[in-house]
């Protein structure tokens, strides 16, 4: 009963989402945008659905399970928590036609690599005693998290290239006039990196504290190790060029984009090596 629930709760979620990636589109095509926020409660129902499957999942399998496509879910559920926290406070809708698609888009491949189990993966049967800590799940809770601020920030920083790009051509395309002031954009894409990289990086001093604590050969090598700490790297110099540097922030942005292609090969290789201190990311 329990799974079933989580199961049509992941699927009111994911229509959710779908809808108000339909309302957030169809907003910045409108010269006067509707004021009811028809966007922001469809994704606070879609939010909230999400979060009671993940919940009632948890309870399901004795734990949330932190393999396969349920990394996606959670990150899905962290992007979609992160926006409507910046939305809010920040009174900037539009950025709702990126962010709230590609978390529409995170669910439908969740559910496609996950297909026997609904929307969750088989949880590995063999788990060292690595694994049996809960700062694994404080480490991945983090990690999540400063993916989903670093990946919208990402994204913003792709939208910041583009409008400044489009705003020095003789002829700005009418979308522009729908899109907030490029310093806002510039504004939102440095702040949301400013608080995503200090959890991406508390997350890290968690994993790698427990990897010491076990005393896992050659944790250091594995190549997401190697690729994590090459993202903290590329983002800290990011901020760092923009704060001190004073760098021009076209160069800056697409030194963000890099940040996000690593990222999305570290999630990518997270799920398909079996090998390495990561069991979690066994794809299963």
């Amino acid at each position: 009963m329990l799974y079933e629930l989580a199961t049509y709760a992941y699927w009111i979620a994911f229509c959710g989402l779908l809808m108000a990636s339909a309302v957030y589109v169809l907003e910045i095509t409108r010269r006067r945008p509707t004021s009811f926020p028809y966007g922001r409660i469809l994704l606070l129902v879609s939010w909230l659905a999400l979060t009671a499957s993940i919940g009632l999942s948890s309870v399901y399998h004795g734990g949330t399970l932190l393999s396969g496509s349920n990394v996606l879910v959670l990150l899905t559920w962290a992007i979609v928590l992160s926006y409507l926290i910046v939305g809010c406070f920040m009174k900037l809708p539009r950025y709702g036609a990126i962010f709230v698609p590609v978390a529409a888009m995170l669910l439908f491949v969740a559910q496609i690599i996950a297909p026997v189990r609904g929307n969750f993966a088989p949880y590995p049967e063999l788990i060292s005693t690595q694994m049996d800590s809960a700062m694994i799940g404080y480490h991945v809770l983090l990690i999540t998290f400063g993916n989903a601020f670093l990946l919208i920030g990402s994204l913003t920083a792709l939208l910041y290239v583009y409008q400044s790009r489009a705003l020095r051509s003789k002829t700005p395309p009418q979308f522009l006039k729908s899109l907030p002031p490029l310093a806002n954009i510039e504004r939102l894409w440095i702040r949301v990196l400013s608080v995503g990289l200090p959890i991406y990086f508390a997350g890290q001093v968690l994993g790698v504290t427990r990897a010491i604590a076990v005393d896992a050969q050659g944790w250091f090598l594995d190549v997401r190790i190697v690729l994590s700490g090459l993202i903290l790297i590329v983002f800290s110099l990011v901020l760092f060029l923009y704060y001190r540097a004073k760098t021009d922030n076209v160069l800056t942005a697409w030194m963000t984009l890099l940040g996000a292609v690593l990222i999305t090969v570290l999630m990518v290789l997270a799920r398909t090596l079996p090998t390495g201190f990561h069991i979690f990311g066994v794809f299963n």
